[in-house]
């Protein structure tokens, strides 16, 4: 498992984790949420938590040419329920401004993060008024 957290991960109570990403040498990141389990034909079964690498189709094309080892694949939290965990995906997106972030010196996103909470996308065009 490639998980880091400040304790062991517990699926027996809780729901799933937020977690995020980062490219060691370019310190580009993705931040999102996983289940432990899901239901498949009406049965609870363990997810692919634990070799789990993302969502994000570009990030996972960069684990596949650099391997694993070049990432931190770190737990934010622990959350008991699902709203909580959507909450608390979107949340952290949010703070970390996951769509507008760049690397520092460029203007390359931050974040592999395309969309926050399935919802909003990355602005086209500068905000109104310069804010």
């Amino acid at each position: 498992m490639h998980w880091k957290y400040r304790s062991k991960p517990d699926p027996n109570t809780h729901f799933g984790f937020v977690y995020q990403i980062t490219n060691k040498k370019t310190k580009k990141s993705y931040i999102g949420c996983k289940q432990y389990f899901i239901t498949r034909k009406g049965k609870k079964v363990e997810s692919n938590w634990k070799v789990y690498t993302g969502s994000s189709k570009y990030l996972n094309e960069d684990i596949k040419n650099l391997g694993k080892r070049a990432f931190k694949f770190e737990i934010i939290c622990e959350c008991k329920n699902k709203r909580s965990l959507k909450y608390y995906e979107c949340y952290y997106q949010v703070i970390n401004h996951v769509l507008t972030a760049t690397l520092e010196g460029t203007d390359k996103p931050a974040f592999y993060n395309n969309y926050v909470g399935g919802k909003f996308y990355r602005p086209v065009q500068e905000p109104p008024n310069g804010r």
